[in-house]
């Protein structure tokens, strides 16, 4: 007789903190649940909201409305029987959380990309490129299995079946058609109205696709800029064919979170905008390796022009764009959550 296996994520989204804990969450959920694995979301209050796909997915969904200190027997409570695998990936959950569910879940697995806190946890996982066991010395017990680097990054299957087709049409070239401007699904710091300007002063002739989620306070602005800008734009609210955005576009303008991989597993060549200390580490790395380019410095999001002349130097440089596809596309082959799912067991 078959038992079914039971993993519970522990994770959160909202307009300020964004979606992409939950994201890369339900990649390896729907995952597992092929393989007949029943699991559950233990979430926060706007989570639904920022989200939407959570709540088509078909997982158990938990509303948490206590203080941290609760949420182990709130866990407990909801899923009785225990659960196989615990998967945190929450920058405000630490040791204290997984240690307080250890009589619970038979084995925890943390997703972070921080390197900041003590976790109590069986392994862990961090796609960060360049990542090093050393970073998590004195962090996790000596026996935590470390999943570490892109190779291990939690994409959706739709970007592993876009790749074939996306890395073809790059290498015919053709220069910057299209362009994808990407923020995150909440953008909460309202940056994108100041890219799409960017990228109207710029003088490109690319087509815009343009993704934003329905919660981001800036979309009422976003519609209208799209409506008057000089190229044509596209508005996408909760964009369900992302890969497919990606895969189309020549370039894409987005923040240096966690979308970062998903760019890199089609080739696409990116300028980063660092809008929260999170997301240096990725787009410092990718930097280097040749896979994105920066603009602006710190965690303040550059000015129109700082856009405008970054999108124009790319344009006019198709060696470099070339350069570009090429390492982005050596960093993540798109298997990860095959990988993972297969370390967790059948």
């Amino acid at each position: 007789m078959t038992v079914t296996k039971t993993a519970v994520f522990r994770a959160d989204a909202s307009p300020e903190i964004g979606g992409g804990h939950i994201v890369r969450c339900l990649a390896l959920a729907d995952a597992l649940a092929e393989r007949g694995w029943r699991c559950g979301f233990a979430v926060g209050a706007r989570s639904l909201e920022t989200v939407p796909a959570l709540g088509r997915a078909g997982h158990a969904v938990q509303i948490l409305d206590m203080e941290e200190a609760g949420e182990p027997l709130a866990l407990a409570d909801h899923w009785p029987e225990a659960a196989d695998w615990l998967i945190v990936d929450h920058y405000g959950r630490d040791a204290a959380l997984e240690s307080a569910c250890r009589p619970w879940a038979r084995n925890i697995l943390v997703i972070d990309d921080l390197a900041d806190r003590d976790h109590d946890c069986d392994i862990l996982l961090d796609q960060t490129l360049g990542r090093q066991a050393a970073d998590y010395v004195d962090r996790v017990a000596k026996d935590c299995r470390l999943l570490l680097g892109p190779d291990y990054a939690l994409l959706r299957p739709a970007f592993s079946a876009q790749r074939a087709a996306a890395l073809a049409r790059r290498e015919k070239g053709g220069g910057i058609r299209r362009i994808l401007v990407s923020m995150g699904a909440s953008d909460p710091h309202s940056v994108t109205p100041v890219v799409l300007e960017g990228i109207a002063r710029s003088g490109s002739e690319a087509e815009i696709d343009v993704v934003l989620g329905a919660a981001a306070p800036a979309l009422a602005e976003v519609q209208g800029l799209t409506r008057r800008m000089p190229q044509t734009a596209r508005l996408h609210i909760d964009a369900q064919n992302m890969a497919e955005l990606m895969a189309e576009a020549d370039l894409a303008i987005g923040a240096g979170g966690t979308t970062c991989w998903e760019r890199c597993c089609l080739g696409l060549p990116s300028l980063l905008l660092v809008l929260a200390e999170n997301q240096e580490a990725i787009t410092a790395a990718l930097v280097r390796a040749g896979a994105a380019r920066r603009v602006g410095n710190g965690t303040t999001a550059p000015d129109a022009e700082s856009v405008a002349a970054a999108t124009r130097a790319f344009a006019d440089d198709e060696i470099g764009q070339r350069q570009s596809a090429l390492m982005a596309r050596q960093l993540v082959d798109g298997r990860g959550v095959e990988r993972v799912v297969e370390i967790l067991g059948p």
